[in-house]
């Protein structure tokens, strides 16, 4: 099944450095998750410092473990704001 999460820089952490050995942990990780093919597309928000994924997994709670294992989340630095199911869009179906 897949998923569209929101993830957002902690408030607490809004603008604070983050150390280059963490960032460069969190993009081995998003690329592990890409090859695994757990990470479906990510982008960067445009509107908040945080990123937006399409991810494909089993539940709602598989998810939400492998986010809170990225090094950005358990250092503090983001949270995960939505794990929201995608279910398919209805109107491409063959009509009857």
């Amino acid at each position: 099944m897949q998923f569209l999460t929101l993830l957002a820089r902690h408030p607490d952490k809004v603008g604070a450095p983050v150390p280059p050995e963490l960032r460069e942990a969190e993009f081995e990780t998003v690329r592990r998750y890409y090859a695994d093919r757990f990470v479906q597309q990510i982008w960067l928000r445009g509107d908040a410092a945080g990123a937006c994924m399409i991810v494909e997994a089993a539940s709602s709670e598989e998810v939400a473990e492998k986010l809170d294992a990225l090094p950005l989340a358990r250092a503090g630095f983001l949270e995960t704001h939505l794990i929201a199911p995608l279910l398919p869009y209805s109107g491409f179906a063959p009509r009857t």
